[in-house]
């Protein structure tokens, strides 16, 4: 499945309402200020606290800010789904705010599978925009899950009067061989990438 620029992945829907009021009553100082993608992110399953960072040694476990929604829903759902656990951040972007046009994988890593996974509690999915050597591409506006090819660059504006609050999980992860309960939205396989990809990583 290393085609897919974006697909819908069919889950039981988390209480998306409920969820967001729990993330967004997290006290600021759970918070940091992440400059590459220019968003703010909670760190709910991580290896050390409040750390982004996946070397450092131990295992992912919840931190104890993150809401009992949110944990037992991915307890059930998505790790016996991917095979593992992985780091989940919430990103809240303020409204009519932009994340930096970014690729989330480093320069060694292009072309590799770097399936990301995603499910949007507040706001809509297609203010994410792939960028091809044509045109912006947006997502599509779906209610549930997702994975997205974090691998190919890409951006989003919040377009909208309130926050988006995002779940996101990602690396180690980088995505399964096969899946069975997906549909593809987008296929990276007919598209290109702009040629000079320099700028999407950002200092």
């Amino acid at each position: 499945m290393d085609n897919i620029m974006f697909a819908e992945v069919n889950f039981p829907l988390l209480d998306k309402s409920t969820a967001t009021k729990e993330i967004l009553a997290i006290p600021e100082k759970f918070s940091f200020w992440d400059e590459y993608r220019n968003t703010l992110m909670i760190p709910l399953m991580s290896k050390g606290g409040m750390s982004a960072s996946n070397s450092i040694p131990g295992e992912f476990k919840w931190n104890d800010h993150a809401p009992k929604i949110i944990v037992d829903w991915f307890d059930e759902y998505i790790f016996p789904w991917m095979g593992t656990k992985a780091r989940v951040m919430a990103l809240i972007t303020q409204p009519n705010f932009s994340n930096y046009e970014h690729i989330d994988c480093d320069p060694h890593e292009l072309n590799t599978r770097q399936h990301k996974f995603r499910i949007v509690l507040q706001g809509k999915t297609d203010t994410l925009y792939f960028i091809t050597d044509k045109e912006n591409i947006s997502a599509p506006d779906i209610e549930g899950a997702f994975i997205m090819d974090g691998g190919w660059p890409h951006g989003m504006v919040n377009n909208a009067n309130e926050v988006k609050v995002t779940l996101a999980l990602g690396a180690p992860w980088t995505g399964n061989d096969s899946y069975d309960n997906i549909n593809l939205l987008l296929d990276r396989s007919i598209h290109t990438m702009p040629e000079d990809l320099r700028a999407y990583w950002k200092k």
